[in-house]
């Protein structure tokens, strides 16, 4: 028979699932609202190793997510008008460690940019994209409440609404980019790069993840 322990964790497991959605779905409608300082307050900023990593790089540490979210965020946005990036959640896998202390889950994101082109975040031309992307993400307990550890976007096309994604394909490669100012730049590069080409197989990247024990043990820190 199962102890009443065994339960309890089963419960708790179950309802971090739900939690964990509701942050994820959380972060989506602010970030497509253009709060990026409420996106900070999604992240567990007291605990080491807290980053996000974009597709022009990594920010790190708390000082990371500040110069990414209210930082990098609010000054590509500029004025915001006419701006809108919705980036949706579908497929998720979402695996709770055993000892109930992390989780791990993954996300495709169909979604649509609205915007000016990234090379030149500040011109007030707009441009409409299908923007597609993955999310692979680490979650913790922190002070009793799950919050976004490592968050890692993984590229998958963006085209203009009016060509297919292979008509248009491109290489989303930021090395090209003018410099960002410093303030709002990554601490280092991205760790991976992968987007649609004609000539390029999918990869299951991130792959969804397994049931696990504990974050440290099983999953190498910096998988995501």
């Amino acid at each position: 028979m199962t102890s009443s322990t065994s339960v309890e964790q089963r419960l708790a497991r179950l309802e971090a699932v739900q939690q964990i959605q509701n942050l994820m779905g959380r972060y989506s409608f602010l970030h497509s609202a253009n709060m990026h300082r409420e996106c900070v307050d999604l992240f567990a900023m007291k605990t080491p190793d807290v980053r996000a990593e974009m597709m022009w790089g990594v920010y790190e540490g708390p000082e990371g997510i500040e110069r990414c979210y209210p930082g990098f965020h609010v000054w590509a946005d500029g004025d915001p008008a006419g701006k809108m990036h919705m980036h949706t959640l579908t497929t998720p896998v979402i695996e709770v460690a055993a000892d109930g202390r992390t989780a791990r889950g993954v996300w495709v994101s169909p979604g649509h940019e609205t915007g000016p082109d990234f090379h030149n975040p500040t011109s007030k031309h707009m441009k409409a994209n299908w923007a597609w992307c993955k999310y692979g993400c680490d979650f913790i307990l922190e002070d009793g409440v799950w919050k976004i550890w490592h968050l890692h976007v993984f590229g998958i096309f963006m085209t203009p609404y009016d060509k297919s994604w292979a008509e248009d394909a491109k290489d989303m490669n930021f090395d090209d980019m003018p410099p960002l100012p410093e303030e709002f730049a990554p601490d280092r590069k991205p760790t991976t790069h992968w987007n649609y080409l004609p000539d390029l197989v999918y990869v299951n990247e991130p792959a969804p993840p397994e049931p696990y024990e504990s974050f440290g043990e099983d999953i190498v820190p910096g998988a995501f």
